[in-house]
């Protein structure tokens, strides 16, 4: 498997601006490992209180993953809030609790 650059993926995440978000995969190929979301989740798990934004990485669908914990102060504590923290912003969570493809933040938005 192709490694993945944390620091860009780091880069691309703390870019993500407010009323948008981004999905594990598209940090992936930032990092340069399209393959790589898994990586990318795990990473965020541990240390995602050291990476701006991080509760604006959500599964491609949209979807704040139930499982959500915080990796440390700062982050929203469990799914619920993180729904909570992006409406604020302005994402559109939609009844099936999915944010808005629309608002989807990709790589080819990037100017990284």
């Amino acid at each position: 498997m192709a490694s993945i650059d944390f620091g860009r993926a780091r880069a691309f995440i703390a870019d993500v601006p407010e009323g948008r978000w981004t999905a594990y995969k598209d940090v992936a190929r930032a990092g340069g490992n399209e393959r790589g979301g898994q990586a990318i989740g795990d990473w965020l798990r541990r240390d995602g209180d050291r990476v701006p934004h991080v509760y604006r990485v959500l599964t491609v669908d949209g979807v704040v993953p139930d499982a959500f914990r915080p990796a440390g102060p700062g982050v929203p504590t469990n799914a619920a809030s993180v729904r909570e923290r992006l409406e604020a912003e302005g994402v559109v969570i939609d009844a099936r609790r999915r944010a808005s493809q629309k608002q989807r933040f990709t790589v080819a938005d990037w100017s990284g």
